[in-house]
């Protein structure tokens, strides 16, 4: 009776003693630890039995919309190329100087955004990239003067490079494993109408209102997204745990629980907090060393092979008689079903994230070839629609898997690191297809780029992660997993 009394009265003390520190932990604005006992749940899980629903296609609205209004603004260049240097007599060399300089402050605009990104959230990056495009862009329709336009157009790709680096975070940490792939893909997507808009803008506005028109006209896409920020303002849940923002990360998935209809799960959320955000060189330390460098071949490959196709083909398929607006409109045309098919091909069930790379690579590699060595202009013509067919797929497949492969503490640092990669390319690839047009050699073009895929398809090889239905890493420490988490429960 004794033992009865004294464990009763112990349990009693116990229980009070949790009461106060429960709380105290409640007076602080912090939700309770949950016990040792309580259910533990990942993220990922939670983030599953959410699922897909109008929280969703609300974040997709805005982060596709921010890609094509990156894509339209990057294909500018294309287009400009003729009426630019006719307007100020300018030489091939002297007009390549633009894309030179907007590479450069490209890198710049991926590493500011990527590691502010990291650092203090998804959402203030993108807002502030996404002014700098729409407001430059369209100021450079009223340049005085080509160096002025550099300057300008240079600014436009600050604020590209940004987008680019946080676009695609900004969206996958929203998703359930399952739907990534598709969503990511879609992304991609929207970017591709987004050079569909440019080549059908370019086709209609250039030959009679001129390319100052065109380059204004371009800017719109950024000016909407801008706007439907104020209507689409939620921070990733993710990164909100990762920095240790618990209170503001239930928040969020209360409200994607709310607008998607569907209940919270129960049990302790396992996302732990690190403290180590955003610097670029946990990038080339173990274990992500090599993926790094993998990643960043594969996406210079990529990059040199695309930009040296594209940045000159108005001009390559005018001489050789063919109407170069209305081809690259239907080339661009002709991304769109190689990207649903991506979104088909990139799934766990199918090929999966490298297996669909791989795919593609090889598609553009033997296209390319054909290309190069077909003789009637028609089959030219078609064969390089087919070329963008397998060509741009591959920009969705990287995306994706890129995003995926790093933690979320350098999510956004590893995405500016491989924006900036492929920033590489267009320093150089207006001079080297400068040079390349100038050759005698009608099937040199097409071969030089064809190479380039074969060293990506090559250097695919040293993927050996796959990702496809895979849960997202949030730190690069892999620990076992502890008997108490300082994580929160709904």
């Amino acid at each position: 009776m004794a033992c009865s009394r004294s464990a009763v009265a112990g349990e009693s003390s116990e229980n009070t003693k949790n009461d106060i520190e429960t709380h105290e932990t409640m007076q602080n604005g912090q939700a309770p630890l949950i016990d040792t006992d309580s259910e533990e749940i990942h993220l990922d899980d939670v983030l599953s039995q959410l699922k897909v629903g109008p929280f969703q296609w609300r974040m997709l609205l805005l982060a596709g919309g921010g890609y094509l209004a990156v894509c339209s603004e990057i294909m500018v260049f294309v287009f400009l190329s003729e009426p630019v240097t006719k307007e100020w007599s300018l030489t091939r060399m002297t007009f390549a100087m633009l894309p030179f300089v907007s590479g450069i402050t490209g890198i710049i605009g991926s590493f500011t955004f990527g590691i502010i990104s990291d650092r203090y959230g998804r959402q203030k990056p993108f807002i502030i990239a996404t002014a700098i495009v729409a407001v430059f862009g369209l100021i450079s329709a009223f340049s005085p003067t080509f160096w002025f336009l550099v300057l300008i157009r240079s600014l436009v790709s600050l604020g590209n490079g940004g987008l680019e680096a946080v676009d695609f975070v900004l969206l996958l940490e929203c998703l359930p494993r399952r739907n990534r792939g598709s969503f990511m893909v879609v992304i991609t997507f929207c970017g591709a109408l987004g050079a569909v808009l440019a080549g059908g803008l370019a086709w209609w506005l250039l030959p009679t209102y001129g390319w100052r028109t065109f380059v204004g006209a371009c800017s719109i896409p950024s000016f909407l997204v801008f706007i439907c920020r104020f209507f689409i303002s939620y921070e990733s849940p993710r990164y909100l745990f990762v920095s240790g923002r618990k209170k503001e990360a239930l928040h969020v998935l209360s409200t994607i629980a709310r607008q998607n209809k569907t209940s919270m799960p129960k049990g302790e959320i396992i996302c732990p907090p690190s403290q180590e955000r955003g610097k670029l060189l946990e990038l080339f330390k173990a274990p992500v060393l090599k993926r790094t460098i993998f990643s960043s071949l594969v996406w210079f490959f990529q990059s040199t092979g695309y930009w040296g196709v594209t940045i000159y083909l108005p001009e390559y398929m005018g001489s050789l008689g063919i109407n170069p607006y209305f081809n690259m409109f239907t080339v661009f045309i002709g991304e769109l079903p190689g990207l649903c098919l991506a979104m088909i091909l990139i799934e766990p069930h199918m090929l999966g994230r490298i297996k669909c790379l791989r795919f593609f690579s090889i598609g553009t590699i033997i296209t390319l070839v054909l290309f190069a060595f077909i003789n009637l202009d028609f089959l030219k013509a078609v064969c390089v629609i087919v070329v963008y067919f397998f060509m741009v797929p591959i920009y969705s497949i990287l995306n994706t898997y890129t995003s995926e492969v790093y933690p979320t503490d350098i999510r956004s640092i590893a995405m500016a690191w491989v924006k900036s990669v492929i920033s590489v390319p267009g320093l150089i690839t207006p001079f080297v297809g400068a040079s390349i047009l100038s050759s005698n050699i009608s099937w040199l073009y097409p071969i030089v780029w064809a190479c380039c895929f074969a060293l990506q398809f090559l250097c695919t090889f040293g993927f050996s992660t796959e990702t496809a239905g895979k849960d997202l890493r949030d730190s690069k420490i892999v620990a076992q997993k502890p008997s108490r988490l300082p994580t929160t429960q709904f």
